[in-house]
């Protein structure tokens, strides 16, 4: 594993650091660290996905678009590892090898030379309703009493024999 040097800069003392009394080093100099231990590795390990199959297909110019990548892949014409994937999200990882149009393409290869990231999506974490000092629930801070609720199910039952009429 190479070194990485990182260079830190030693900031000058503010009004505001002074204030808050915070000791600030006087020297305002460029200061470089190596770390050989502690230096991210550059190869993904085995258990991380490199890339997903559609977007390797429009990273490799395979496809134009999204749309062709995803007719390609559920018309059952890209192979993944000698079978056929119907999958456009699928996960691919290192040793992967897609067939499609007659090349075939070596996963880690193609994503090394394009110098490609995976950044898995985070799913979004719905907060708990709360319990306030009533005892009545909170959802996402907005209160909605039972009045609130019986007016909202009167409506739509309005609605609804309106549309059956």
């Amino acid at each position: 594993m190479i070194p990485t040097a990182y260079s830190f800069r030693v900031v000058t003392p503010s009004k505001y650091s002074a204030a808050r009394g915070i000791k600030v080093d006087q020297s305002c100099v460029r200061r470089s660290v190596i770390l050989a231990d502690a230096a991210p590795s550059e190869e993904p390990s085995p258990a991380t996905p490199l890339i997903e199959l559609q977007t390797f297909l429009k990273l490799t110019g395979s496809v134009d678009s999204g749309g062709e990548a995803k007719a390609v892949i559920q018309g059952g014409i890209c192979y993944l590892n000698g079978e056929p994937e119907l999958r456009r999200a699928k996960k691919l990882f290192e040793g992967d090898e897609v067939f499609f149009d007659g090349t075939s393409m070596d996963v880690s290869k193609e994503v090394q030379k394009r110098g490609y990231v995976y950044r898995p999506k985070k799913k979004k974490v719905k907060p708990a309703a709360k319990i306030d000092a009533d005892g009545n629930l909170e959802f996402g801070g907005r209160y909605r009493s039972e009045e609130w609720r019986a007016e909202r199910k009167e409506k739509k039952a309005q609605r609804k024999a309106e549309n059956q009429e």
